[in-house]
């Protein structure tokens, strides 16, 4: 049987093949191609600077001044380490805000004129007198707006449970990963984030199962079927019509939902390509387009975009040089049906991510191909920036021709030669003044020089050159050694430059530092005021990013899936999500990711308590959940309060039976006596709640 009709006859079930793309849509895919070349090569400046940095970070030094004999202390890895620490420390807690709207179409939002409606409604029943529209009408625009904002509430609180789950539910940990992304920062002045959802649609897992172990034999007989020359296989062999038969039955099968969720992709800093054009980083200011260039092997792409290159495509080795063929990491490379190849490796491929504005459209192209890897599209992530790429910057500054700002490590670049300069001066001049000797010449033998150049301790050394009776000092003279002056070498005015460049104190970097207390407390206080800066540079950028995956959730998941995560008291929108997106967004609590200080906020607290108690009319409980919040956001009073609201309940019966206020009321609840039990809210002046004018 030839070649040819054994592949047709096994390949029932491959797809068709794609149509040849148009002259039309060549030009577009070329010049797509053009721009982002011509944008790499306007920013490769910058992109260079960025590999620098990473390089002096990793090593400590400028491998361009530096050889690897010199002396080394790696401030910069200290600083980057100690910044990354400083900054995140826990994930953010993410907090739905309501917009502030002015709800009310009927009532001025006066307490008194609430609590005369109220007040008339009341009356109303009891005379059966009519109360005012006017005062209907207030009652009910009042009740109206409360229950609108109870649903958001409580959509507000789903969401933030669901955030919740999502973050910590991200493999690798987000916390691991925001880490990852603010050492990048730091390092090389700019880091971005990409905000997706996954939602993977397969058939019930037992099922792909089966279609997988039956592919696979299929492909094995079709392996044999593209080696078959002399006819081994039967073109009528039964077993390979059985197999054929078994996938299309079940592919039939119907599809579930595997997962689906937010996903977050951390590219790195020269893997974003940004229109020239662009103003300004944060948000793409000016820019038209954005594109995130990512590597992938053949084989991811014909596994994502379901396209077989083939050849037709640029070739890359792991370092990103163009045309580099052979590597070792290619070996045992396999083709898109698991074969094993026997041709050279074929290399990596560059896909582009394009995010064009001006268009509304994403496109997905490969270096050297000719055609889109996928039909373009209006991207797939709705959200109001239309760029699902946020980014973080700590030194940003205005600059005409400048658009990434430098990175504390370019900032601390001539501090860190400077003391690797100074260090490696003093070693030199330690070994300078190493013991030495002179003596005439010929006066020592080779053998006698050996011994005096290299012995061990308490070593007893014979000379020839030295006769009985006569005095060491007569053969050999030691050299006068070269005094140091430790003024010469001393790093003090270093670490005066780092703490004005960056804020860091000696003590951040394990130096004792002389400096008096005054002095220590006015370098902390800068220290914390360029460590507050970037703090308030994270926190916005967390918000964008939470904002953004707020209303990703709102627009991709379903009720079911929703109550599944956060359980059946979740509420979701009875309204369109973009009227949600209109009235709640997801942000994050400021400074919620740095390292709290836990003494610090206990002092506060101790302080403002005993202030708060004195209020007339609040809630203890409410107080306790607040104090906890700020203290351990993981604990929750309300399961313990829940245990003994029964005994609270008889207990407050018990004491208004006998009298609130009474002689036991004391001893039963604390100095305040029954002041202190929780108390239903009063409707003051006929119904009205207290403070029914607040939000």
């Amino acid at each position: 049987m030839a070649e040819m009709e054994m592949e047709m006859m096994v390949v029932a079930t491959s797809e068709e093949e794609k149509p040849e793309p148009t002259d039309r849509r060549k030009s577009l895919v070329s010049d797509l191609q053009d721009r982002i070349e011509t944008a790499k090569a306007y920013h490769e400046e910058p992109f260079k600077r960025m590999k620098e940095d990473m390089d002096a970070a990793m090593r400590g030094y400028d491998k361009r001044e530096y050889n690897d004999g010199f002396y080394v202390a790696n401030i910069l890895q200290r600083h980057v380490q100690t910044r990354t620490a400083a900054l995140y420390a826990k994930n953010p807690r993410a907090l739905a805000k309501r917009r502030d709207r002015l709800d009310y179409s009927v009532w001025n939002q006066e307490e008194d004129s609430l609590k005369m409606a109220y007040a008339a409604i009341a009356a109303e029943k009891q005379t059966g007198m009519p109360a005012p529209d006017t005062m209907m009408g207030i009652v009910a625009d009042y009740e109206r707006v409360q229950q609108h904002r109870k649903m958001l509430d409580n959509v507000a609180s789903t969401m933030e449970h669901l955030f919740d789950y999502y973050m910590n539910e991200q493999q690798p940990s987000f916390k691991s990963q925001m880490k990852a992304l603010v050492r990048r920062v730091i390092t090389t002045g700019v880091g971005y984030v990409k905000v997706g959802f996954q939602r993977d649609v397969d058939r019930q897992p037992e099922v792909a199962a089966r279609i997988s172990d039956l592919q696979a034999q299929l492909d094995h007989m079709r392996r044999i079927a593209k080696q078959a020359k002399d006819g081994e296989i039967d073109k009528d062999d039964p077993e390979i019509e059985e197999l054929i038969l078994s996938i299309e039955a079940l592919n039939k099968e119907p599809m579930v939902t595997i997962r689906e969720g937010l996903l977050f992709d951390f590219p790195e800093s020269d893997s974003i390509i940004v229109d020239p054009m662009c103003r300004q980083l944060r948000g793409f200011v000016g820019a038209k387009w954005v594109a995130h260039e990512i590597f992938m092997t053949p084989d991811d792409v014909y596994e994502i975009y379901d396209v077989d290159l083939s050849n037709n495509f640029t070739s890359y080795d792991l370092k990103g040089r163009k045309g580099h063929l052979g590597d070792p990491f290619r070996s045992g490379y396999k083709d898109p049906y698991g074969q094993e190849s026997n041709e050279d490796p074929e290399g990596l491929v560059k896909v582009w991510e394009i995010y064009d504005r001006q268009a509304g459209l994403q496109y997905c192209i490969a270096d050297g191909h000719e055609n889109f890897l996928m039909e373009p599209d209006s991207p797939p992530i709705k959200v109001e920036s239309f760029w699902p790429i946020y980014t973080l910057l700590f030194n940003e500054l205005e600059h005409k021709n400048q658009l990434y700002p430098p990175s504390d490590v370019r900032l601390l670049m001539p501090m860190q030669h400077e003391y690797n300069r100074s260090r490696q001066g003093l070693r030199e001049h330690r070994r300078a003044n190493r013991p030495k000797y002179v003596a005439p010449a010929g006066m020592l033998e080779d053998e006698d020089k050996a011994k005096l150049a290299s012995h061990p301790a308490n070593a007893l050394l014979e000379l020839q050159a030295l006769a009985a009776g006569q005095k060491v000092l007569d053969v050999i003279q030691p050299v006068q050694q070269i005094g140091i002056d430790p003024n010469l070498y001393e790093v003090k005015t270093i670490f005066d430059d780092v703490q004005l460049v960056v804020g860091q104190q000696e003590a951040n970097y394990g130096q004792l530092s002389k400096a008096t207390a005054t002095e220590t407390s006015i370098a902390e206080q800068s220290r914390m005021s360029a460590l507050g800066a970037q703090v308030d540079e994270l926190d916005s950028f967390m918000s964008d990013i939470t904002r953004a995956a707020g209303q990703v959730l709102l627009a991709e998941m379903s009720l079911e899936e929703v109550k599944r995560i956060v359980g059946p008291g979740a509420a979701w929108p009875d309204l369109t999500r973009e009227q949600i997106m209109e009235e709640i967004h997801l942000e994050i609590e400021a400074g919620s990711t740095g390292k709290p200080n836990k003494a610090a906020e206990l002092r506060n607290i101790e302080r403002i308590v005993p202030f708060l108690l004195q209020i007339p009319g609040i809630d203890p409980s409410f107080l306790a959940k607040e104090l906890l919040k700020r203290l351990d956001d993981k604990l929750d009073l309300t399961q313990a309060m829940s245990e003994q609201i029964p005994s609270i309940i008889a207990m407050n019966q018990a004491q208004l039976a006998a009298g609130a206020g009474g002689p036991q009321a004391p001893q039963l609840q604390g100095p305040a006596g029954a002041n202190n039990a929780p108390r239903p809210r009063q409707i003051a002046g006929g119904g009205v709640p207290m403070g029914a004018n607040a939000d």
